[in-house]
């Protein structure tokens, strides 16, 4: 991908010292739980935002992994109020920089998981489509995206595995305000870097323009009698592991989803 003029992935350089305060050392399945819930195991999450409601569907035989993390973090209202920070017309959305003061909720945001297997029937990619971003194999985290209509070069990458897709309200992804284009050096955007350290600050004072989530509630659906005991125990195990990396020095840590 990194070859591909018209593809860019984003979680760049602008991502480095500030979320490396925060970025748990958990890296790839050596330290992460074993995912153990049901491939049936579907959620649908509905979410108000600026523009208007939408609506996703996350499949868990889509990406294990994927589904897991991206349903807890919405479960825990992880994204409640943060902003949709890189949107570029017929590219992508670009979201996942939380600003929960909860400890453990960054914790357990900004520690990786593992990658899960492609899925050449879901490629290329369409409109719609929720994938990780991520800078490097299992580096996926916090931060994902919503593909727009032109996004079908995205999947490549061991990390852009999709795990579900807007159903309802893409209408009103579609008109996310686009006006900052994308980050630097493409467009005039808001960096990774800042809003990690600033939070909502930065993004209200120099981009006040930008959407963003409100609320959003998950309802799960098809769950095995493990998928509970797996949530707790992956939650619980990255908070762990990722407490004594975020009292440590931090290292650099770049993600981009190239354009």
């Amino acid at each position: 991908m990194e070859d591909d003029p018209e593809v860019k992935e984003i979680m760049g350089d602008e991502v480095d010292d500030a979320a490396d305060e925060q970025r748990t050392n958990i890296r790839g399945s050596g330290n992460a739980p074993k995912s153990v819930g049901s491939d049936q195991e579907e959620a649908i999450v509905q979410c108000d935002t600026s523009a208007g409601p939408i609506t996703m569907h996350f499949y868990r035989s889509w990406s294990p992994h994927g589904y897991d993390r991206a349903t807890t973090l919405f479960e825990k209202g992880y994204f409640d109020h943060s902003h949709f920070f890189r949107v570029v017309d017929h590219f992508l959305v670009q979201f996942g920089i939380g600003y929960t003061t909860d400890k453990e909720l960054k914790a357990f945001s900004l520690s990786t998981i593992p990658d899960d297997p492609k899925r050449p029937e879901l490629l290329p990619f369409k409109e719609g489509m929720l994938a990780f971003a991520g800078s490097a194999p299992n580096s996926r985290s916090n931060e994902m995206f919503i593909a727009y209509d032109r996004a079908g070069s995205l999947g490549q990458s061991p990390w852009e595995t999709p795990f579900g897709k807007v159903t309802s309200g893409l209408e009103n992804v579609k008109n996310f305000y686009k006006g900052y284009g994308d980050m630097p050096p493409w467009g005039k955007g808001p960096k990774q870097g800042p809003i990690y350290k600033r939070g909502a600050d930065y993004i209200k004072k120099d981009f006040p323009l930008l959407d963003k989530f409100e609320t959003c509630s998950v309802q799960r659906m098809n769950q095995s009698s493990g998928s509970n005991l797996f949530i707790l125990s992956s939650v619980v195990l990255s908070v762990i592991l990722g407490f004594g990396y975020l009292q440590r020095k931090k290292r650099k840590f770049n993600k981009i989803i190239i354009r």
